[in-house]
């Protein structure tokens, strides 16, 4: 079995570049204890206090019983702008400002706003431990491009437009 950091810093790695931005990081009480082991081992240091596990992995952090060790990402729907089809750019910073936004719309680097949702997904940092996992699909059929993020076997999407192979969703649409 992989370290948890080792399968953290993947999952993040697989996202760069993509519309979807890792907001928080939840742990079981056993997971977070191991990446603070592995932590104090890798610095060479001896107690590391929440903050700085939080601060090393560059998000929030909580500790959780039910529903725990997950990356939770944030994706703004459409992108890009539907109006001059621009992709959003500060994906961290306008999520938070459609977050705190009642009207909902969201505002392309050109300045135009359309309405939007934000979808949040949850993926699980051990989904697939201990699976080889055979990948027939390494270009999208939607856009072409080879971003293919895979979840299990048959279970994928892209990290660049819409496209999945028709997963059921487990994402929440904020309105």
């Amino acid at each position: 079995m992989a370290p948890i950091l080792e399968r953290i810093y993947r999952l993040l790695s697989s996202l760069k570049g993509g519309t979807m931005v890792p907001t928080e990081i939840v742990l079981s009480a056993g997971s977070y204890s191991q990446i603070v082991t592995e932590l104090s081992e890798k610095l060479g240091t001896q107690g590391l206090s929440h903050l700085q596990v939080a601060h090393h992995l560059a998000l929030p952090l909580s500790i959780e019983q039910n529903n725990t060790d997950l990356v939770i990402l944030k994706e703004l729907i459409p992108n890009p702008c539907p109006i001059c089809h621009h992709r959003l750019t500060f994906l961290r910073e306008t999520i938070e400002r459609f977050e705190n936004d009642a009207s909902h719309s969201i505002r392309c680097p050109m300045g135009h706003r359309y309405q939007g949702e934000l979808k949040v997904y949850y993926l699980s940092i051990f989904q697939g431990e201990g699976v080889e996992i055979e990948k027939p699909v390494t270009v999208c059929p939607e856009c072409g491009n080879e971003n293919i993020q895979y979840l299990g076997p048959k279970v994928m999407f892209c990290l660049d437009c819409d496209w999945d192979s028709g997963m059921e969703p487990r994402y929440h649409i904020q309105r």
